[in-house]
């Protein structure tokens, strides 16, 4: 957390949850949490700050979706849409994983509209509940 305090003063966290692996289930749980902050920063450069702190933390999962020190992605920047080879906002499976709408409806406005699947946070929460996701600590 600290290493992003450093480029965002003000951030503010969710809770920290932790949740069962989802692709490749054979690994112990995985915790999440999500983070917002107000910035200038383009969505381009937030993504590069993310990506030099995953470096900064040695981010090496051995496989795709196996066990990894950090995981940092936009997830949102407003309600603008963004679909490029680099990056993708809103984050293209985020409305499918309890472990992201969880901690991110701590932070937003859970009746706010999807950007690009015009329903609510809280809908899109509601329909994944069935997924493990707990509780485990306030971050803030």
């Amino acid at each position: 957390m600290e290493l992003l305090r450093e480029h965002w003063p003000d951030i503010i966290f969710s809770s920290l949850y932790s949740s069962d692996p989802r692709e490749f289930e054979e690994q112990d749980p995985f915790l999440n949490a999500a983070a917002k902050v107000e910035t200038d920063t383009s969505p381009e450069e937030v993504s590069q700050i993310l990506r030099t702190v995953e470096d900064e933390l040695e981010k090496n999962p051995p496989f795709k979706y196996g066990p990894r020190t950090i995981d940092l992605d936009v997830l949102l920047y407003d309600d603008n849409v963004i679909e490029d080879e680099d990056l993708c906002i809103p984050h293209p499976r985020m409305h499918e994983r309890r472990f992201v709408l969880e901690p991110l409806c701590e932070l937003i406005d859970p009746q706010k509209i999807h950007p690009t699947l015009e329903v609510s946070w809280h809908s899109l929460l509601e329909a994944v509940k069935d997924q493990t996701c707990v509780r485990m600590q306030e971050t803030r």
